[in-house]
């Protein structure tokens, strides 16, 4: 593929669009191919530096509750980013809408418009074009945070993956899409958007992800044991979701159940 070939992933071309803040020290580690982004850096993360992983394959990718994240060569972004914290690793329960935040303000600069389907999914005309993964580790006294972003670029075709599915190439054929650009535009923003959720929580987020939920008012079905059928509403200030079920509201939180559109 023409688009593919002309951005292999760059070092060096990564680097210089990334923000230069001096009290930010990059690591960059690019990959033809490798596991899982996100278990590269559970076990290689740097205390007091930013890193980054960036692979241009997965043979073990993974989304929420271990489902496989389809990885085909060269056609998407598979990409992790950690940092060192002093907040307690339980404070990073919501970060996964932040992060839905900061890929919607970088795809946003190069002309998509995106929404969220809460907690961690990205999506483009009613279709996932890609997903986020939060991962926790705490080793020799240093809190690590994880974040695994895949995004759907180049591809056109994949018989595996079982929901309707976009991706940016589908989205305009036409642009041109740079993909060490988009992943320096995320990493930007994520930079940005972590800083701010240190200091001040989810809540200065809630009303922006409210807005761009696609579950917000919709019919959702529960999948808990009672398969629960109800409303989804707005997000609470800690990141959890509101659902109504019957007269009752349920406060959901993206660790107990996973949302199914029903018609």
């Amino acid at each position: 593929m023409k688009e593919v070939k002309q951005n292999k992933l760059k070092e060096e071309k990564i680097l210089n669009f990334l923000k230069n803040d001096e009290d930010i020290g990059w690591e960059l580690s690019i990959f033809e191919e490798i596991g899982s982004t996100n278990d590269y850096l559970l076990e290689n993360s740097k205390k007091n530096k930013i890193s980054i992983c960036l692979t241009e394959s997965q043979t073990k990718g993974r989304g929420r509750n271990s489902k496989e994240w389809q990885s085909p060569k060269y056609e998407n972004i598979y990409m992790s980013i950690s940092f060192s914290t002093s907040q307690d690793l339980k404070f990073f329960s919501s970060f996964s809408l932040v992060t839905a935040l900061s890929v919607y303000k970088a795809l946003k600069k190069h002309k998509f418009d995106t929404k969220i389907k809460w907690p961690n999914d990205i999506y483009i005309n009613s279709k996932k074009v890609g997903g986020i993964l939060i991962e926790t580790i705490s080793k020799d006294k240093n809190n690590i945070v994880v974040v695994g972003i895949g995004l759907n670029v180049f591809m056109k075709s994949n018989s595996k993956i079982d929901r309707e599915w976009t991706s940016l190439i589908l989205e305009n054929e036409s642009m041109f899409i740079d993909r060490n650009k988009i992943i320096s535009d995320i990493v930007n923003e994520l930079v940005v958007d972590k800083k701010t959720f240190e200091e001040k929580g989810f809540a200065v987020f809630s009303n922006k992800f409210n807005e761009l939920n696609i579950l917000k008012n919709k019919k959702v079905s529960l999948s808990n044991f009672d398969c629960e059928e109800g409303t989804a509403l707005d997000i609470n200030l800690d990141g959890t979701l509101n659902v109504k079920v019957g007269e009752r509201i349920k406060k959901i939180s993206s660790g107990e159940v996973s949302l199914y559109l029903t018609n």
